[in-house]
């Protein structure tokens, strides 16, 4: 490997870490201009449309939202942590992942009681006793699965098994923000909110965190 090569690895990573923080920036600002429009005013059109969604495939709905959980997301940070300790190059990005679930947690909390939106009038199986804005199970999704993607496809895995990897991640994550329209338990914008700031702290998670999670 040349001395060109080796100079540039540390360069192209700031340069990484610089566009992951003002992508991050970017989804944080549009999560706050969303949060400011949907809770001053009552469902629009969007909002309306799909609430079209609520009340079908219940049995599923209510699977997917259970899997965004705190016992289940407790288990995989568990799982995470002994995986980084048994696989001693791993532990940075295990403990990156539950510190970023945990602060995505936490903050999301604050902010649902700072924009103070009502949940939908009609829900099924379980009702819902937080604010609505934004969807803590869409934020806490794309903050650790989001995570993982990346994660995985910066690995050395095949391929093949890193694109399928990334794919399922995706699909879970998005299942699970559906999941919630499904129940009734929030509004579109809800969701929508959920991933920009699911996006804004997988995305400083990157910025801040191992090398190799934002190195390809």
């Amino acid at each position: 490997m040349t001395r060109s090569v080796l100079a540039r690895r540390p360069a192209s990573n700031v340069a990484a870490r610089r566009v992951a923080l003002f992508a991050a920036l970017l989804c944080f600002a549009a999560f706050l201009t969303l949060g400011i429009i949907v809770s001053g005013t009552p469902p629009g059109s969007l909002d309306r449309a799909a609430g079209s969604l609520a009340g079908h495939s219940l049995g599923l709905a209510a699977f997917l939202s259970a899997a965004g959980r705190f016992p289940v997301y407790f288990g995989l940070c568990c799982a995470t942590l002994l995986l980084g300790i048994i696989r001693r190059r791993s532990f940075t990005r295990a403990l990156t992942a539950v510190v970023a679930l945990v602060i995505a947690w936490k903050v999301s909390d604050f902010f649902k009681d700072r924009f103070h939106r009502a949940r939908p009038e009609h829900w099924f199986v379980h009702r819902e006793t937080s604010f609505s804005y934004a969807s803590g199970h869409a934020t806490l999704a794309l903050t650790f699965y989001g995570l993982w993607a990346v994660y995985i496809w910066n690995s050395r895995l095949p391929k093949a098994v890193r694109l399928g990897a990334v794919l399922l991640l995706g699909l879970w994550t998005a299942a699970i923000g559906w999941s919630r329209l499904a129940l009734g338990a929030h509004y579109a914008t809800d969701v929508a909110g959920g991933y920009l700031f699911g996006a804004a702290c997988m995305l400083t998670a990157l910025a801040v965190g191992p090398r190799r999670g934002v190195r390809g």
